[in-house]
């Protein structure tokens, strides 16, 4: 039988390998998010992943996780707090934090996070989804 979607549940993972080429895939081929002289021109370190990018990421994960329910009737707000560059590998996160009933659904709060390859957090935020009737079962998740 399947696990039910409770609080204290993690959302299944979505990794990314970050490369100048997914960079500038998202972002154009100049600037401070595809060349590294020009990050470092603005006093930055280096190129760094527009921030953009990084949402995208987290989108994904609760899309694979909720689908329509995401797309629908879901939101996100994060903080980006540690910067991402070529070469990091990013693995967006979730916990869920309360289910409540909204209208004739229920929503489902979760504490979202992109984390890089040594375990920092880089961006760190809040989504929701809304979904219809019970929250999903985990077996439905892949």
């Amino acid at each position: 039988m399947a696990n039910r979607l409770e609080v204290g549940s993690q959302l299944a993972e979505v990794e990314k390998q970050i490369s100048f080429e997914t960079m500038r895939r998202y972002s154009g081929e100049t600037g401070i998010h595809a060349e590294e002289d020009a990050g470092k021109q603005k006093g930055l370190g280096g190129a760094l992943v527009q921030g953009g990018q990084l949402v995208a990421y987290l989108n994904q994960m609760m899309t694979n996780n909720f689908g329509e329910d995401y797309l629908r009737g879901g939101d996100i707000a994060v903080s980006f707090i540690k910067p991402v560059r070529a070469g990091d590998v990013i693995t967006a996160k979730a916990i869920v934090r309360e289910i409540r009933p909204e209208g004739t659904g229920v929503r489902v709060m979760c504490e979202v996070w992109l984390e890089n390859q040594n375990g920092e957090k880089a961006t760190v935020g809040t989504a929701s989804a809304l979904t219809k009737g019970q929250p999903r079962e985990r077996e439905e998740w892949d």
